[in-house]
């Protein structure tokens, strides 16, 4: 396989189509932080959630620690201020799932922005590249072995109109080995794939 062609023009036009894909990628991967940061700012109200729920579950346990030292009802009162404490625990694990599932959309939004990043590029560029690199790389390799079977291929895949270049039956011509044509017909498909001749 041959990801680049020989010729300036056409390797100009593959760089610069190359640095566009990875530049679109690029883009919506920073697209896609900069989103999944704007979620996770929706967790402040968690954070304040947790931080309540720790302050309200100290204060009945300092209350229950200071009421267990009244006469006669502070076992009592220390055990319903004990009680009151589970409020606070309520608070903390509600913020704490809070926090779960804010952070979950946080990356579900930013993994749904990057893959609707690669759809064009997987559906159009990456084919496109796929069929260039296996077509020149069979070039190459037939342009090593003689111009006949690259002849073949500008007869099988070039437009009709480009091979009439050659005269009005150019598939005559290959099945006369006419050097000539050959060479030329050869040429065209080298050409086409923005390679050189020899």
């Amino acid at each position: 396989m041959r990801f680049y062609a020989e010729r300036p023009v056409r390797l100009a036009g593959q760089l610069l189509s190359d640095l566009v894909a990875i530049t679109w990628i690029a883009a919506f991967c920073w697209l896609a932080g900069e989103a999944k940061s704007a979620v996770l700012q929706l967790q402040a109200p968690g954070h304040r959630m947790i931080e309540a729920g720790g302050g309200l579950r100290s204060t009945f346990a300092d209350a229950a620690s200071t009421a267990s030292g009244v006469p006669f009802v502070g076992e009592d009162l220390a055990g319903a201020l004990g009680r009151g404490g589970s409020a606070g625990d309520v608070l903390v694990d509600a913020g704490a799932r809070l926090l779960e599932a804010i952070g979950l959309a946080a990356t579900s939004v930013a993994v749904v922005i990057v893959a609707a990043s690669l759809i064009p590029v997987l559906a159009l560029w990456l084919p496109r590249r796929i069929r260039y690199a296996r077509a020149a790389g069979q070039a190459v390799a037939m342009r090593a072995e003689g111009a006949d079977l690259l002849a073949l291929r500008a007869l099988t895949e070039l437009p009709h109109r480009r091979l009439q270049r050659i005269g009005t039956e150019p598939a005559a011509a290959w099945r006369a080995g006419d050097p000539e044509a050959i060479e030329r017909l050869a040429g065209m498909r080298l050409a086409a794939l923005g390679l050189r001749v020899s």
